[in-house]
């Protein structure tokens, strides 16, 4: 079912619901304030005729006749009674258009315990009074038929009985047409939405000035799409770069063999052409090497997180770099440890780790113009910083923002080897272990990269 049709069904099905119980409510209280108004006009007739009756001793009977036949006629179809504490009828009237009631024992029981009573006779309304005046006790009935009350209460149902399917009606049709109003941002948002493809993903939802949930949704999908967006022009870009940093050692092994089969050749041009070969399959090598860290990196559920010294793993990537490196210089500065051991500890792959921590290294040392950093372990607490500094050449801002960009090397690269993934490869990692890797360059102090990193501390 639409979404349009249980709006208005929803809506319809309360806006009913609460008439009925406005109605029932309205019908059962106004039947009420109408049987309430009515015994009281019984018992004040009869408190009215017992008060006469006491008053007009001689020849009371005919004077309240007269009273009774000549009065206005706010009871119709009356009788009235006065009987005496013996049950011995004292005074009788009926109008012309009705019979005498014969009152049964029971009514006397009653009326003796409680005073006044009211009972229904046939179609009529019965009041049963104990008058009590100057030592004198009587018991007056009184008796009417409610004409006009059951006529208001019969068109007050005609009116509900006529109202209420009406009333479902409009209220189906208002209902109609508040669900299209609510549902109509939703279809724009849908059509909206399935405009956009994989190549067309520049197209935005309309937003408007809307400030409701709606537009918030709205903006949350145009978030989305620009960081979708932005991920599939990082990877154009990415498969773009790798295919030519691929191509080109496979280019220059190719060459470099099909040239050296052109004729015969000594052994010693044999082993150059093979060590040139070696060189640049091994550079092929890292290459690949690195991308694969980095697809592993995207790939968060792969990899197993545990408790990790982030001091241990500074000090394995500080001596690994070295022992591959003898023409670099790392100096380490080491704080004094913290008494709790978790400001030590991370949460996180001590492998990646490893990587990323020497990839900023042999960057470092690589860019400093006498292959020397320096390396900095700053526990915060709850949060620890590894600061690498060299004296390289000043980076302008606008390169600081592309260094983690895969294949991207800034204008200080040239001529110096690598593949320009290591950096791109270390802010994947760093971001993995939420943490955060910054860069600092200025003419007077040189490159520094920040990398900071939650602790195990609470």
């Amino acid at each position: 079912m639409k979404l349009t049709y249980k709006i208005n069904l929803l809506f319809t099905f309360i806006v009913t619901g609460i008439l009925l119980v406005m109605s029932f409510v309205i019908f059962t209280l106004s039947k009420q304030s109408v049987e309430k108004d009515f015994r009281q006009r019984l018992l004040t007739r009869a408190a009215r005729t017992g008060y006469l009756y006491t008053v007009f001793k001689n020849d009371t009977t005919n004077l309240l006749k007269s009273l009774d036949s000549t009065s206005p006629p706010a009871l119709l179809n009356k009788n009235i009674n006065i009987y005496s504490e013996n049950k011995e009828m004292l005074y009788e009237y009926h109008d012309d258009s009705t019979s005498q009631i014969i009152a049964p024992d029971s009514w006397f029981e009653e009326a003796m315990e409680e005073k006044q009573s009211f009972f229904v006779y046939e179609k009529k309304d019965v009041c049963i009074y104990n008058y009590q005046s100057a030592g004198q006790n009587f018991i007056v009935v009184v008796g009417a038929e409610n004409i006009a009350g059951k006529q208001y209460i019969s068109d007050l149902k005609r009116i509900f009985v006529l109202f209420v399917p009406g009333a479902v009606l409009f209220t189906l049709l208002v209902g109609y047409l508040f669900s299209r109003s609510i549902v109509k941002p939703i279809k724009e948002t849908i059509h909206d939405v399935q405009l956009i493809t994989s190549q067309n993903l520049s197209h935005r939802l309309f937003v408007g000035k809307r400030k409701d949930e709606l537009a918030m949704l709205n903006n949350t999908f145009n978030d989305l799409l620009n960081r979708l967006e932005e991920s599939f022009a990082i990877q154009r870009r990415f498969i773009s770069n790798a295919s030519h940093e691929l191509s080109t050692p496979l280019t220059s092994v190719s060459s470099q063999i099909e040239v050296a089969l052109l004729h015969d050749r000594s052994n010693d041009e044999y082993r150059k052409v093979l060590g040139s070969v070696l060189e640049d399959v091994q550079e092929l090598n890292h290459l690949t090497r690195n991308l694969l860290e980095i697809a592993k990196a995207g790939t968060h559920g792969a990899i197993s997180l545990d408790k990790v010294r982030i001091d241990e793993v500074l000090i394995k990537a500080h001596t690994e770099t070295l022992k591959q490196n003898s023409g670099y210089t790392i100096d380490l500065s080491f704080p004094e440890l913290p008494e709790d051991e978790n400001e030590c500890q991370v949460f996180g792959n001590s492998h990646l780790l490893h990587s990323a921590l020497k990839n900023i290294m042999e960057n470092g040392c690589k860019y400093s113009p006498d292959n020397t950093v320096e390396v900095r372990l700053v526990f915060l607490g709850k949060e620890t910083q590894l600061i690498f500094q060299n004296k390289s050449d000043f980076i302008p801002a606008d390169e600081v923002s592309n260094l983690f960009e895969p294949f991207y090397r800034s204008s200080n690269a040239e001529g110096k080897p690598g593949t320009g993934l290591g950096l791109t490869l270390s802010r994947r990692i760093i971001s993995i272990h939420k943490g955060t890797l910054t860069v600092h360059s200025d003419t007077e102090n040189g490159t520094s990269f920040i990398v900071t990193l939650p602790t195990l501390k609470k």
